[in-house]
């Protein structure tokens, strides 16, 4: 609009103006004492012009600052994560049961409230385990076998304030394909605890072939079934602890189940990785060529674990092994005592060709000859 139309507009309303080089200054009427401020005088103006001679604007979209900050963002994706895998999430308190959380304090001391809702909710929890464990066990007494719960929030390491972390936790009780005309039932174990953690890792964006396991986890596991991941070699503090529930603490709790495994991972530990979160499903590729599968079975010494045969073998030729899967691990007659035989399951498929029995020959021996050279295994004939 120009000057003088919107002089005019506002003189016939009854204000009083004087006019300077940049600005107009207005004298309200008595009788408009709704004109308060600057913004008044432009509705009235545009009141009289008409609202269909004013053209319609888009506000200007810009996002200075994301929705949501990492640590927010890898909170709600490993919460999915978890989820997919057929775990049930629970929402609970971040105060319990000095009992049972004496369970699972480990080195960390005891934080009392001062004034708790309830006597048996009196500390802040040191582990995300004793809410979930105390409702796991409330579900198996009413009847419910095979059960999957996990939780995810703080657990407190102290008093003051930020001696907290985010933890994702999870419990597992039960039988695989219980009463399964197809399947047969099995407890579930300590490697499904394992496959659960490293698979949620991977899928977060870390490399599994980088992902140390080391046999080390806190007492409330059981020692000879369970334990820890570490991102790299250079890091000291565990990203995730993995196993079965030390038998003491079913035992102390009453949990009538065949078998209780869990994981823990923690969000604090996790780096910056290259790819967004979005961004971390890989894309799905197929070959059309046969695959072929062999079976090999080498004898090594005791102290050397099966993923380290496994990490060998992948190695030869990551674009010609595909799997590699352990299927038995026997020590006893024909074995010396200090050895053991692990046999293994390799399939090999090639993208670009259908492999003949002079290939495959060859990445027999090559993979023979590899893993005798790097472990010091022999080939169980």
């Amino acid at each position: 609009m120009k000057k003088k139309e919107i002089i005019k507009i506002i003189s016939n309303l009854g204000f009083k103006i004087n006019e300077n080089k940049e600005s107009l200054d207005l004298e309200i009427p008595s009788w408009r004492p709704d004109i308060t401020q600057p913004i008044d005088i432009v509705e009235e103006i545009v009141r009289i012009k008409g609202y269909e001679h004013i053209q319609t604007l888009t506000p200007e979209k810009s996002r200075l600052k994301p929705t949501l900050n990492r640590q927010q963002k890898l909170f709600h994706f490993l919460q999915r994560s978890v989820a997919s895998k057929g775990f049930y999430e629970t929402v609970t308190w971040s105060f319990t049961d000095s009992k049972i959380n004496n369970l699972f304090r480990e080195k960390y001391n005891e934080i009392k409230i001062v004034n708790p809702i309830s006597s048996d909710l009196n500390v802040l929890r040191n582990s995300i385990f004793p809410n979930l464990i105390f409702y796991l066990k409330k579900n198996i007494d009413r009847g419910f076998k095979d059960l999957s719960f996990f939780e995810i929030g703080p657990v407190f390491l102290g008093t003051r304030p930020g001696e907290q972390l985010t933890v994702i936790g999870a419990l597992q009780a039960g039988k695989y394909f219980r009463l399964n005309w197809q399947e047969t039932e099995r407890n579930v174990d300590v490697f499904d605890a394992k496959r659960d953690t490293i698979k949620t890792i991977v899928e977060a964006g870390f490399s599994k072939n980088k992902l140390i396991i080391k046999d080390q986890a806190p007492s409330y596991y059981h020692p000879g079934k369970s334990g820890s991941v570490f991102l790299s070699t250079e890091e000291d503090k565990p990203i995730a602890f993995f196993g079965e529930i030390h038998p003491n603490i079913v035992k102390k709790l009453d949990i009538k189940t065949d078998a209780l495994i869990g994981f823990e991972i923690y969000l604090d530990y996790f780096k910056e990785t290259k790819k967004k979160l979005k961004d971390q499903k890989s894309q799905f590729e197929y070959s059309d060529y046969q695959k072929s599968e062999r079976d090999f079975a080498f004898v090594i010494d005791k102290k050397i674990k099966a993923q380290d045969l496994i990490d060998i073998i992948v190695s030869i030729d990551k674009d010609l092994i595909k799997n590699v899967k352990v299927f038995d691990v026997y020590e006893g007659e024909n074995i010396p005592k200090d050895k053991k035989s692990i046999a293994l399951n390799v399939t090999v498929q090639s993208s670009e060709k259908t492999l003949n029995e002079k290939d495959l020959e060859k990445i027999n021996n090559l993979i023979i000859s590899t893993v005798e050279s790097k472990s010091g295994a022999k080939i169980r004939s």
